[in-house]
């Protein structure tokens, strides 16, 4: 059983490509059977990239699209994946050699390897650092995924008191955490990578 790893895609440039690949995805979301058997389902990662003319036995498909859209003026389209273990890299790799004029912007996070990562190292589509987990002052499960201040301020939900830097976020989960066994907080921070813009070595933040 892998652990499954969740993305989130934001995928941009020449607006024909953007609407080939919406058009072509959501068509596999509306067929009445899925194009290839599987164990996911007609939005098996392997179905698109069968339908693009691919070979999925030779590249690793384990996972699944959802909550695909598309922006009004055809400049960008969104879809989340779950994927086995790591986001789809292979899959997003020959997306790219199909269409050569789409930048493909993601966020992943897959807790099991300490695995939190973006390629959007500017925020300007994907802004979010940081997330999250803990229990609530109701003690229902609690997630939050933001930028810095959003952070802070689900921290400072978490923890009973005001946080006003990062510096006291690390303190004050640390204190929390010892007093609250069993219902620690979890905070994460996202390291910017280069992927799928031409190069893969990680990128110092």
């Amino acid at each position: 059983m892998p652990n499954w790893c969740l993305s989130s895609y934001v995928v941009t440039g020449d607006e024909k490509e953007v609407c080939d690949l919406y058009e072509k995805m959501h068509s596999l979301e509306e067929r009445e059977e899925s194009l290839v058997k599987n164990d996911f389902g007609k939005t098996w990662l392997g179905n698109l990239v069968t339908l693009l003319g691919g070979d999925w036995k030779t590249i690793y498909c384990r996972g699944e699209w959802y909550e695909l859209e598309k922006n009004d003026d055809n400049s960008a389209l969104r879809f989340d994946a779950w994927s086995a273990w790591s986001d789809p890299d292979e899959v997003i790799d020959f997306l790219q050699k199909h269409y050569t004029n789409l930048e493909f912007y993601f966020i992943a996070e897959e807790p099991g390897n300490n695995y939190f990562v973006t390629n959007d190292a500017e925020g300007e589509y994907i802004p979010e650092r940081y997330s999250v987990l803990g229990y609530d002052s109701c003690e229902e499960f609690f997630y939050e995924l933001g930028e810095e201040r959003e952070f802070m301020n689900a921290v400072s939900e978490l923890v009973g008191h005001k946080i006003n830097t990062m510096e006291e976020v690390m303190s004050a989960v640390s204190d929390y955490n010892e007093s609250h066994q069993n219902k620690e907080i979890t905070v994460h921070i996202f390291k910017v990578i280069q992927k799928h813009n031409g190069q893969q070595e990680q990128q110092n933040q």
